[in-house]
């Protein structure tokens, strides 16, 4: 699409202050962001909406044009393209998601807070989830969202390095160009980061931005703790966002498929979240059994630094 037309630089409307601060899930590609974003989004008090992956830059032209964008035939763009279909245009379907593109092609040089604020202003009352892994991919990212929300709350999702590496490894090509975007960010090195440098450095980067606001406003979840022992892992989480625990509020997360994001999308606006996930988009449980399991690290798969070992630890990691 062509983000150089159709300059009609409207206004945004004005926000009210009674909009709740937006929510910000901050974890690598392929540590269950999909499924615990879509759980999370069935609560009542939250719009749950696929990945956005608007911070990157700073305007909607920013944003069109990311890096990964161009190497996946536009996958990046559909979660913000659907989310407009379903919000402001009514629907998902062919024809709103070409409204909503048009939409964006004609605010091209727009902050893309300004744009972020329409979606805040189209979930109001329930708080907006945002769970763009490319945020991940540089501290500059997180700072961005800082700047523009300096209030937000933020969950830091984690996975054992060794599954997290055997994952994206499955995911092949796709895979191999989510670990380009995370190479890309680290400057100075006279090689390419092995993945689990990558794992190491983005959970550290997220470690070190958010230990330095206040402990009301950020939270560590480990994802294998999520798969185990569900129900109150999401209540401490629902706690941290002064949410309704009820029984009721409680049993809606258990559904991920029936949000309106839960499929594959309209032709223009495929994807968004994880394809598998779309694909098949069910809360899978573990046994609590398992927990051991999941969280004990392969040190036979993969080469891991001692400090690594260590870092991984502070986590939870064996």
């Amino acid at each position: 699409m062509n983000y150089q037309v159709g300059m009609n630089q409207i206004e945004p409307q004005a926000t009210g202050n009674d909009m709740p601060e937006p929510l910000f899930i901050l974890a690598l590609p392929k540590s269950f962001t999909s499924v615990f974003g879509s759980c999370l989004g069935q609560h009542p008090g939250i719009m749950g909406v696929p990945e956005l992956n608007m911070f990157v830059g700073d305007t909607v032209h920013d944003w069109a044009y990311q890096p990964a964008n161009q190497q996946l035939n536009g996958a990046f763009r559909d979660g913000l393209l659907r989310t407009l279909a379903q919000l402001k245009f009514g629907g998902q379907t062919e024809q709103t998601v070409a409204q909503a593109e048009q939409w964006l092609v004609d605010r091209v040089d727009w902050p893309i807070r300004d744009v972020f604020e329409e979606l805040r202003k189209l979930s109001a009352p329930s708080i907006l989830l945002d769970q763009s892994p490319p945020y991940t991919a540089s501290p500059r990212h997180i700072f961005r969202l800082l700047e523009a929300y300096p209030n937000a709350k933020f969950i830091h999702l984690t996975r054992n390095p060794t599954s997290w590496i055997k994952s994206i490894a499955d995911w092949r090509m796709f895979g191999e160009v989510l670990l380009g975007l995370f190479r890309n960010e680290e400057q100075g090195l006279a090689r390419q980061p092995d993945p689990i440098e990558i794992w190491h450095a983005a959970n550290e980067g997220i470690a070190a931005v958010l230990a330095d606001l206040p402990p009301e406003q950020s939270i560590r979840v480990r994802g294998e703790d999520v798969l185990t022992d569900f129900d109150p892992q999401m209540k401490r989480v629902l706690e941290f966002l002064n949410l309704d625990t009820s029984d009721a509020s409680m049993a809606e997360l258990h559904h991920p498929e029936r949000s309106v994001y839960a499929n594959l999308g309209p032709r223009g606006a495929r994807f968004g979240n994880n394809p598998n996930f779309l694909k098949e988009p069910k809360l899978k449980l573990k046994s609590p059994e398992d927990l051991e399991k999941l969280i004990t690290m392969k040190r036979d798969m993969v080469e891991i630094p001692e400090e690594t070992i260590q870092f991984a630890a502070t986590m939870g990691y064996k």
